[in-house]
């Protein structure tokens, strides 16, 4: 792990002021922060954290981003959620001394900065908005992992992957999603197995909803794939 420096301490300070419940800080307070933090480069599928080790801070995504896995005991994978730049992650054994509550991994060449746990506590004490800004994320995170909970709780492989797909096109802004993973990166998303993946999207390619080529899905019948995507397990 490498000491912020002064040399770059102000590129860090830059990151750190990308982080919203950070960005109320001066910059004299941010380049501070930074120079009691540490900066570590990982290669694509290198573990950040482990699940139930114990955590001593914050991790603070500088550049590329960072897959949170729970795994089963088989070694399949369920993705709870990725985040990229400008993102924070451990947020919840920072404020309860328990372990990491999930495995972080890499998803490309990622650079993170590490943020010792008293360091950050004692920020949160001399700024209640950096505290409320952490609450905020906490909250969002609770969103995100009901609606996790009921699509795996209520819905079969194939409404999920409709979802997805959904979900992905309009965050791209157009109907053609491009799949930056493999199929066993979307089926640790959806809580499956790649099988269960392929026959999900054959299935859907015969709705009418879609058609596949390679990595590209491109959504023909909007209407029809929200529709497979509302379908609740029988």
């Amino acid at each position: 792990m490498t000491k912020v420096t002064s040399r770059i301490a102000s590129d860090v300070a830059t990151g750190l002021a990308a982080i919203p419940y950070l960005a109320s800080l001066s910059a004299r307070e941010r380049a501070d922060l930074a120079a009691r933090c540490h900066v570590k480069l990982f290669s694509k599928r290198a573990t950040v954290f482990t699940e139930g080790e114990p955590a001593t801070g914050l991790w603070v995504v500088l550049a590329g981003s960072v897959r949170l896995v729970r795994m089963s005991a088989r070694g399949r994978e369920q993705v709870l959620h990725t985040e990229s730049a400008g993102a924070t992650l451990a947020e919840v054994p920072l404020f309860d001394g328990g372990g990491y509550v999930a495995t972080a991994v890499a998803a490309d060449e990622a650079r993170l900065l590490f943020v010792p746990r008293q360091t950050l506590l004692a920020l949160c004490r001399r700024h209640p908005s950096v505290a409320l800004g952490v609450i905020a994320v906490l909250a969002r995170r609770v969103r995100t992992f009901a609606a996790l909970i009921e699509d795996l709780a209520l819905r079969d492989v194939t409404a999920r992957l409709a979802r997805f797909i959904l979900a992905e096109a309009r965050r791209a802004g157009r109907d053609v999603v491009e799949l930056t993973g493999t199929r066993d990166d979307v089926a640790a998303r959806l809580g499956t197995v790649r099988e269960l993946i392929s026959r999900s999207l054959a299935q859907l390619r015969v709705a009418g909803a879609i058609t596949v080529r390679g990595r590209r899905i491109t959504v023909i019948d909007e209407r029809r794939l929200i529709d497979l995507g509302a379908r609740e397990r029988a």
